[in-house]
């Protein structure tokens, strides 16, 4: 707006305002058809791209139908299901095989505790019973065997990977070692985003045969290093056995009472591992679960009490915590117990496991630490009322032909030995399958194996033959192609509705004026009609439809498709009796699953069969190409949502377009001022024209 100062008709009496509004309403129909013209362009830019969202949909549809597996569904039929059951993969060759007989079915190895004794033997003491939820340490005298408890520290960290190509960690507490065959092993279990790693302190002297994941321990440094790139943000999960720890802290004066992390003290451990205290520069000893100072020789004033069984310790003298804050130093070890497991793989190889039961720990958790185990592939089992253990591989097969599929390592006196009374127990099962098929004998390690793309299901042992069928899925093979068809219909549907859809040139988009005398029912009337008929005739859509026709109606010239399946209308697709529909097809059922069931070959190649030229393509690899050139030359047109104006030709237009409607309305900016200021002059001068006639009306009236 112009900052020329405006009369408007003071003097002449006139409706300026009015006067310059008319005349400026004529002078701005050129800037109104410009905003028409932008309107349009950008109503065509969304119709092009809602048609092109089309277009892509069905370029991935083309993609699928490229694929073998859309074509090579197979299904089986087994003549006795309660004997054996099959699924065929997509690439199983067409026909039947027979099972003449199974012999023996595969069986997973087990082992049942105390089964090494002539007569079963329960592990818990006659009159005595074990509660798999309570704790361990609690129930010792329970075991008939009791429990080998060690003085050591479970502890727990856990650490996030940052990356690096050979990963680290260090650990707060050196690990108890153990030295088996050469080998020194550490007391630990880690866990890299749930995938299990044994530690050792040097992997050259691993076995070949026991394969897994390994990490190596630096006794010196105390760092845990694996020997491959940890990715950023990986879970680190290290649990390990120490021999004692030492936790430090700082309280404050009169404070009563000091919780240790782990319970379970090991009031009996002496050296390294013995209980002691430390409060500012005084050390404290411990002796029947009192805490006396050192200098106290003759124990006579125990400064506080520890509860062994929960690792509280509370003072009772309060003059030995009497500064504003006070360093509070215990070094202490735990009760723990050991047990070891392995288990052998279809390949020979072995996966060895070593378990740290913390005194706090229930049979519960021994067993879902077994069970959850990465790699060992033992699942065991504690039974209430039989009051038995058992362990049992969760692959069947006989997986190791030396022995046993599971072993039980470690000493005598490790937890599953002893207590759970495993020395010595016989495996059952670990057999394979075995049987004849088509004339042959063999065997698998599973019930269920794959033979030749087909996977059959050993159900029973039997000596009665079962036949096992594999076919064409008819069903699957149709139901994909009528999906491709059903896609193709919708596209030709969605382009020819804009070419026929109707235009109407006396719908001009509103103008914001023209909206305000409208309602708003009226307004979407109007806009329905002006942007109707926008792609009419678009030649682009036109030669798409014209191109594609052209090439779903084409025979396929390919030497390895039957001449009597050379073209869709062959196989019972063709276009519709209406034209107006602009080519849509249309299913002959019969004729269709007929074909595929004739000459699947054939029926798949007339799709996807590839070429050096079009007229040796299939439908799909013909229309791909046709259909990917179509949605690029609309992209060219009409830009995709990421896009910026200047990077498509309706965009660049409607930018021109912007550029022409700020020139103008600058222009008609200019040309209002230029109305006002011709205005203005008037009034002045009809101003200074009455002023003249008071003046002189008011000297001839005084004569």
């Amino acid at each position: 707006m112009s900052s020329i100062q405006r009369i408007t008709g003071l003097a002449s009496g006139m409706d300026i305002d009015s006067i310059v509004e008319k005349m400026m309403t004529a002078a701005k129909q050129p800037l109104v058809k410009l905003q028409q013209q932008k309107q349009i362009l950008e109503w065509q830019e969304e119709d092009y791209r809602t048609l092109n969202q089309k277009y892509f949909d069905f370029r991935s549809t083309l993609s699928n139908m490229k694929l073998t597996s859309k074509y090579r569904a197979r299904t089986t039929a087994s003549s006795n299901e309660n004997y054996v059951t099959a699924t065929a993969a997509n690439n199983a060759a067409l026909g039947s095989a027979t099972i003449q007989s199974v012999t023996q079915l595969a069986t997973a190895a087990t082992k049942i505790s105390g089964s090494g004794s002539e007569t079963a033997t329960t592990i818990s003491k006659s009159g005595a019973k074990i509660k798999a939820d309570a704790s361990l340490y609690s129930q010792t005298g329970n075991f008939l065997n009791g429990i080998t408890w060690n003085n050591g520290v479970v502890v727990s960290q856990s650490f996030s990977g940052d990356g690096d190509a050979t990963a680290s960690v260090k650990l707060s507490n050196p690990p108890v070692s153990t030295t088996t065959d050469g080998i020194t092993y550490y007391a630990m279990n880690v866990k890299v985003n749930g995938k299990t790693y044994q530690v050792v302190n040097d992997k050259s002297n691993i076995p070949d045969n026991e394969k897994g994941n390994y990490a190596v321990y630096n006794a010196e440094s105390g760092v845990l290093t694996f020997d491959s790139a940890v990715s950023s943000g990986s879970s680190i999960n290290v649990e390990y056995v120490a021999g004692a720890v030492t936790e430090t802290k700082t309280l404050a004066q009169g404070t009563a009472m000091m919780q240790l992390g782990h319970g379970l003290i090991a009031t009996d451990a002496g050296g390294d591992q013995a209980f002691s205290l430390k409060i500012n520069n005084t050390n404290y000893v411990l002796e029947n679960d009192k805490l006396y100072a050192e200098s106290d020789t003759g124990k006579s004033s125990p400064i506080g009490t520890l509860d062994a069984s929960t690792g509280l310790i509370t003072f009772t003298d309060s003059s030995v915590l009497s500064g504003e804050s006070n360093t509070v130093s215990v070094t202490y070890s735990s009760k723990y117990a050991t047990m070891s497991l392995g288990s052998y793989n279809e390949d020979g190889s072995m996966n060895k496991a070593a378990f740290y039961i913390d005194g706090t720990d229930s049979l519960n958790d021994v067993m879902a630490n077994v069970n959850n185990h990465s790699t060992l592939g033992v699942s065991m089992y504690y039974d209430e009322n039989a009051d038995r253990v058992s362990l049992t591989r969760k692959m069947t097969g006989d997986l190791n032909k030396n022995g046993d599929e599971i072993i039980i390592g470690g000493s005598e006196n490790d937890f599953l030995n002893q207590t759970l009374q495993f020395n010595g127990s016989r495996e059952s099962g670990g057999e394979n399958a075995k049987f004849t098929i088509n004339g042959l004998e063999t065997e698998r390690t599973s019930n269920t194996f794959t033979i030749s793309g087909v996977t059959y299901t050993l159900k029973s042992k039997f000596d009665t033959p079962v036949t096992v069928t594999v076919s064409n899925d008819t069903d699957t093979i149709f139901k994909n192609i009528k999906d491709f068809v059903d896609q193709y219909n919708s596209l030709i549907d969605a382009v020819q509705s804009k070419l026929n859809e109707d235009r109407y040139p006396d719908y001009a988009p509103l103008t914001d004026d023209q909206r305000k005398e409208l309602t708003d029912t009226q307004q979407d009337q109007w806009d329905k009609k002006a942007r109707s008929g926008l792609l009419r005739n678009d030649m682009t859509l036109k030669s798409s439809l014209s191109n594609m026709r052209s090439l779903i109606y084409s025979k396929v010239n390919n030497a390895n498709i039957s001449s009597e399946y050379n073209q869709l209308s062959s196989i019972g697709i063709t276009t519709t009796s209406d034209w107006l529909k602009g080519g849509k097809l249309e299913i002959n059922e019969d004729k269709l699953k007929a074909a595929i069931q004739n000459d699947p070959d054939s029926v798949e190649l007339l799709f996807r069969a590839t070429g050096s030229t079009t007229s040796e393509k299939g439908i799909v690899q013909r229309l791909y190409d046709s259909v990917n050139q179509t949605y690029n030359t609309i992209v060219d047109k009409a830009g995709k949502s990421t896009y910026v104006n200047t990077q498509f030709t309706i965009g660049k237009n409607i930018n021109d377009l912007t550029d022409k409607i700020s020139d103008m309305n600058d222009k008609l900016d200019k040309l209002e001022d230029r109305y006002y200021a011709q205005f203005t002059a008037m009034e002045q001068a009809i101003q200074k024209y009455n002023s003249q006639y008071t003046y002189l009306s008011s000297f001839f009236s005084n004569s």
